[in-house]
């Protein structure tokens, strides 16, 4: 009979990684941690990037992955990277690529890590029995687990509309855009159509910009406007938010706090990220209904400025625009196909644009697991119905909205249960937290 694993983490990326830092800081054992996933734990999709010109979009101060020591990450880029670049009026950016190398770093040097087990395989089902958890691999083996942890991050990337087998077959098409591996194959003619128009297509216009390109570059996004340049902005303030407020009161909340000034200087953006450490707690005050309708109406304009852009990612934009090379084409994809040896994209309002490449800038993930779970009737999805329903203490709720006793997730996937948990000090925290819970169980 096997015995169980006493603590399983599933996923290798930047939350899995963070979560065991912060389990064996606790002084939970290297021995009592296992993690499953296909890669070298700490980098995921979000940090695997290969491309010098993706940059973290926010300065070396906030990736805080230590409560008591947030210049961590500050110290070790100035001592380990070479990036004369980084330095701005606003403060440094570094290249993600080093801040991917920072957490795998960071891990492999923290006491106990070197007897953690690491399963090289992808998690494809997880069901409960006896008391504990039986997992199945895609390798067709199988391994129980008394304790599990969900800390499978973003989701890759997948095409939000129709696309024929025809075009996939070409060659020209970027589904996961994050490695930045694919900006090598684009030739400086080439018309380039980014799908979306967030902080990946600046990442995408970035590293074009950085080698050389030549051609148009055509976004297709409901709005022609990117998130703005990130400045120097600070906390001075601590608003107190009305009790019992409603969705509509929240947003009234925050028009009247902004100040009446462009959202990229630092007076704007000081009093957006005041308005920030509350919010979580009033979305989690709302009901799912309240919840789905609120992102419904105003979830673009919160991630216009929530995901604000590097300086020097902005500065490659600026160029772009100078230079008469970027246009935006309003509105969405509907189907993706190819003229001859050129991918054709026809848009919902019946027009269509024609290029060289396309790349999936959208953001847009499903987690396979996740999915399978919901699908079983083992979890409840959450309020938003893209993931899967936790607690406040991190545990996953049942269909009957009962918290399994040994069955945890953290990270982004989150999001519809506790609020904003995309930032990676945000990720840190969830573990920290959770990581006390199971010391002291």
């Amino acid at each position: 009979m096997q015995i169980p694993k006493e603590i399983v983490i599933i996923g290798d990326g930047y939350a899995a990684a963070v979560m065991a830092m912060h389990l064996l800081r606790k002084g939970i054992a290297g021995d009592a941690i296992t993690i499953i996933g296909p890669r070298v734990a700490g980098k995921g999709n979000a940090y695997s990037c290969a491309n010098p010109f993706f940059r973290l979009n926010i300065r070396e101060d906030l990736p805080t992955i230590f409560s008591e020591d947030p210049f961590h990450f500050a110290r070790w880029a100035k001592d380990h990277t070479n990036d004369p670049d980084a330095k701005t009026g606003a403060g440094s950016f570094y290249r993600r690529r080093d801040f991917g190398s920072y957490v795998v770093q960071l891990l492999r040097d923290t006491k106990g890590a070197p007897e953690i087990e690491h399963v090289l395989a992808k998690v494809k089902q997880l069901r409960p029995e006896n008391g504990h958890w039986t997992i199945a691999l895609d390798d067709g083996s199988q391994l129980s687990a008394n304790r599990v942890i969900i800390a499978t991050g973003n989701a890759p990337p997948a095409w939000p509309c129709a696309v024929s087998s025809s075009a996939q077959s070409l060659g020209r098409m970027v589904e996961n855009p994050w490695p930045g591996d694919y900006l090598e194959r684009i030739r400086p003619e080439d018309h380039v159509i980014l799908l979306g128009g967030g902080l990946t297509a600046l990442d995408a216009i970035s590293a074009l910009v950085g080698q050389g390109h030549r051609g148009i570059v055509s976004v297709i996004s409901p709005r022609a406007i990117f998130p703005p340049v990130q400045a120097l902005w600070k906390r001075c303030n601590q608003p107190q938010m009305p009790k019992n407020l409603s969705p509509r009161g929240l947003v009234r909340f925050m028009r009247n706090y902004l100040p009446k000034i462009p959202a990229d200087s630092p007076e704007w953006q000081s009093a957006w990220e005041e308005l920030r450490p509350h919010l979580n707690e009033v979305w989690q005050q709302f009901s799912a209904h309240d919840r789905r309708t609120l992102l419904k109406r105003v979830g673009w304009v919160w991630s216009l400025y929530r995901f604000r852009a590097s300086p020097q990612t902005i500065a490659a934009y600026e160029y772009l625009q100078t230079c008469n090379q970027v246009q935006f084409a309003l509105g969405r994809a509907k189907h993706i196909t190819h003229l001859e040896e050129k991918i054709r994209v026809l848009m919902s309002s019946g027009t269509e644009l024609v290029g060289d490449r396309i790349i999936n800038c959208t953001g847009v993930g499903s987690d396979p697991l996740t999915n399978e779970l919901i699908a079983s009737g083992l979890v409840a999805p959450d309020a938003l119905l893209q993931s899967i329903a936790v607690n406040t203490d991190f545990r996953v709720m049942n269909p009957e909205q009962e918290p399994y006793a040994n069955l945890w997730m953290i990270g982004p996937a989150t999001m519809g249960s506790l609020g904003d948990v995309v930032a990676s000090s945000a990720i840190a925290k969830q573990a920290e937290q959770l990581a006390d819970q199971i010391a002291k169980q």
